[in-house]
């Protein structure tokens, strides 16, 4: 089910801020012939939608794509992209290959029996138990806009031993990032242990934060030959292709846990949600060339070609440096302060 109505209750933009660093940010806002003058444009840079061609639930950011499988499964997988742009709708085209190889992007990861990236479970008597016992699962596309979009999925009636409840997921996806914000709450409250995490790779070795530190924010990562061959059916790993995917949270009291499929963190709820920040990046992203059309300042026209861009994550250190620069964010985020609330000039 989708949502219905168009009210427009948020404005999100975003911004680039150094270590400590202070920024203004004036919104403008009035009768349009005022405002039109004045606005930007801002071309669309996430996408949301659900398709059985990709069998649930989809939302992608211009630099990777990511999906749920709508069924017992409840796995998360990921699409890698070759250049950065909006690629769901393509994956969801009736007679596209989305398994072959491709100059635009692919399926790029074996999911198998684990629970993806990302994908939440809960934690009963030593064992993982996937949202597979559900009454009813419902789907939700919140909001799409240029730089921000939001899906939700609801579990009614997970049956959780001799508790039943229900948990929603809320998953954000930010412009130009390489993960998503997944945030779980239930209802009614219970005392259910809950997981989330990676899967467990061959000889693919797991990364992960120390918990020696006091106020650190736990993560899980892995690096290596773990991008799947093209193909529906392939299961084997392609030579010299790297994947990095992580999770990290900053919950309190969460303990790192393993099964013979996944990396895992186990948690409890606190006041009644949990969340966390999951992230992939492909060494191949940004390597398909794009002419670029260029103007000088006389007029004239040329191209260029778009080869990889300097924030590209092409090595396994890359990846690992980035998510400890996450890790970092997450750790001190950023404080916002209302000014003024006049929409007076000077105000």
């Amino acid at each position: 089910m989708v949502s219905g109505g168009t009210r427009q209750d948020t404005l999100a933009f975003q911004i680039d801020l150094g270590p400590h660093q202070t920024r203004i940010v004036t919104i403008s806002y009035g009768e349009p012939d005022r405002v039109l003058r004045i606005r930007g444009e801002y071309p669309q840079r996430t996408n949301a939608l659900f398709s059985s061609k990709i069998e649930g639930l989809g939302w992608e950011s211009d630099r990777i794509a990511f999906r749920v499988y709508f069924d017992a499964r409840n796995d998360i997988d990921i699409y890698g992209k070759r250049h950065r742009s909006l690629q769901l709708k393509l994956y969801a085209s009736p007679d596209y290959p989305y398994h072959e190889e491709s100059p635009e992007g692919r399926d790029i990861f074996k999911v198998g029996e684990s629970i993806g990236i990302g994908a939440v479970a809960a934690w009963a008597d030593g064992k993982l138990v996937k949202a597979a016992d559900v009454r009813e699962r419902k789907w939700r596309i919140v909001s799409i806009g240029p730089v921000r979009a939001i899906v939700e999925l609801e579990y009614d009636g997970w049956h959780l031993g001799p508790e039943s409840i229900t948990l929603r997921s809320r998953i954000t996806q930010w412009a130009g990032e390489h993960g998503f914000y997944h945030t779980i709450t239930v209802d009614p409250p219970c005392s259910a242990e809950f997981v989330t995490g990676l899967p467990v790779m061959h000889d693919i070795a797991l990364v992960r934060s120390s918990p020696s530190d006091q106020d650190y924010v736990a993560w899980l990562a892995t690096g290596g030959e773990q991008v799947v061959a093209p193909g529906a059916t392939a299961t084997e790993a392609i030579p010299g292709q790297n994947l990095g995917l992580a999770v990290l949270t900053n919950m309190e009291r969460v303990e790192f846990v393993a099964d013979h499929l996944n990396h895992l963190f186990r948690f409890r709820l606190h006041d009644g949600k949990a969340s966390w920040y999951a992230t992939a990046a492909w060494d191949q992203e940004d390597t398909e060339q794009r002419e670029v059309a260029v103007v000088n300042q006389q007029g004239a026209h040329f191209h260029r070609s778009a080869l990889r861009l300097p924030d590209s994550i092409a090595t396994r250190d890359a990846f690992l440096s980035a998510v400890k620069d996450q890790s970092l964010r997450m750790r001190a985020p950023v404080i916002v302060r209302i000014l003024s609330n006049s929409n007076t000039p000077g105000g």
